[in-house]
């Protein structure tokens, strides 16, 4: 027996009473738990469907039990419910969607059948993909669009809002099917359910829509990226479209008032801290130089005295100035070259280079007496270790010492 659709005439109702006409036990597909899939003579839930996902909300038994509705799906035009706990086949119970839910996702898929229907009698290119998510709707179109064809699109859609245009739901005839220029991504046979927004967009659709553009409130395209040959835009409508733009001009107000400037004011602002940063680095490197250069004189002297071998702890320079220090260096020192680099207590990367010994028997030794992790070529090796700071370097130096000796 085919479930009446009530979502389908008025999309706004929110309770409803119905007959249970079945219930029966199944096992959840994802979890493997017990569940029960309950059918009503008539239902204004949605089932998860074309791109939106099912209505939440309850079911109340006539002994006043409220049953969380999970999950809603439709199969040969039965629409099951799915619950906790069974309902009573032939009681009368009373139907609760959450109207928040609901609405922000018809705020969203109607808002997305305008942006596809403007995109579609203007540029020609057809919504190949669509997924409306619970934070965001993403549409997919078969063609490319500039970022100021974006812009155009979203002031056209929005346009549409503001007529406060009705949007209707129909089931036309095969034949009156056969003349309209209508969007659907499958061929469709049989009874097809045509939603249309005014002259703006017709398309085959099986879920629930505003009953007026009005009622959107605002379509903001966020976000735009080429995706397989095409575009995908990602949007926002309604009340999720409010939120963002909230949030986002408080981030703006934050940001001006760490410049210490107001908030249009921020380019100018951010520009000059970023030629400021670069001034800053341009410095911090010519100081890193000469770093290099004065410790590069220093730990070669101290190979000097040590037979050969230096190891040290590094907390000044970055790694990368690390390693032009130890390419400069090596070659003034017969031994080996070691820096430690903290990470955290404890915690410390290494980097072992020389140009008369395998660096990588270092690393070995590193490894069998602090478990040290890390490899790398004769010349050059590099890891992380862990231990007290103190061990590790007496470690290096008794192992330098040792080489020394034996060779």
């Amino acid at each position: 027996m085919m479930t009446v659709k009530l979502y389908d005439t008025d999309s706004h109702i929110r309770q409803f009473t119905a007959t249970v006409t079945a219930c029966r036990q199944v096992a959840d597909a994802k979890s493997g738990r017990i569940c029960y899939e309950a059918e009503l003579d008539r239902t204004a839930f949605f089932a998860e469907g074309g791109g939106q996902a099912a209505d939440r909300g309850t079911i109340t038994d006539p002994a006043g039990t409220v049953h969380q509705v999970k999950d809603v799906q439709e199969k040969d035009e039965q629409v099951f419910h799915v619950l906790d706990e069974p309902l009573s086949v032939g009681e009368t119970v009373t139907g609760e969607i959450d109207w928040d839910f609901r609405f922000d996702n018809m705020q969203q898929h109607s808002g997305e059948h305008i942006l596809s229907g403007l995109c579609y009698a203007w540029k020609g290119y057809h919504n190949v993909g669509f997924h409306l998510g619970e934070a965001f709707t993403t549409i997919d179109f078969d063609g490319p669009l500039t970022a100021e064809e974006i812009l155009t699109l979203e002031m056209r859609a929005n346009e549409v809002v503001y007529r406060n245009i009705p949007i209707t739901v129909r089931y036309p005839s095969e034949e009156e099917l056969s003349r309209m220029d209508y969007r659907s991504k499958k061929a469709l046979t049989g009874s097809v359910r045509i939603v249309q927004v005014g002259d703006y967009d017709l398309c085959a659709c099986c879920a629930p829509h505003v009953m007026l553009t009005g009622e959107i409130g605002l379509i903001k395209i966020i976000r735009y990226e080429n995706y397989k040959g095409g575009m995908r835009l990602t949007i926002l409508c309604g009340g999720r479209a409010i939120r963002d733009y909230q949030e986002k001009n408080e981030l703006i107000y934050r940001i001006a008032a760490g410049f210490s400037t107001k908030p249009e004011k921020i380019q100018a602002a951010l520009e000059k801290q970023q030629k400021e940063t670069e001034e800053t680095k341009e410095r911090l490197l010519a100081l890193s130089r000469t770093v290099v250069q004065m410790k590069k004189q220093q730990l070669a002297e101290e190979a000097a005295m040590q037979g050969g071998s230096v190891s040290w702890v590094e907390d000044l320079l970055d790694p990368v100035a690390v390693r032009s220090l130890l390419s400069q260096l090596v070659p003034l020192i017969s031994g080996t070259a070691a820096v430690l680099m903290k990470k955290g207590e404890q915690e410390f990367s290494f980097i072992v280079a020389s140009s008369t010994q395998d660096a990588r028997i270092t690393v070995q030794a590193l490894k069998e007496r602090f478990g040290a992790r890390g490899g790398g070529s004769a010349q050059m090796a590099q890891g992380s270790v862990s231990g007290k700071q103190e061990d590790i370097l007496e470690f290096l130096r008794f192992r330098y010492y040792y080489l020394l000796f034996l060779f």
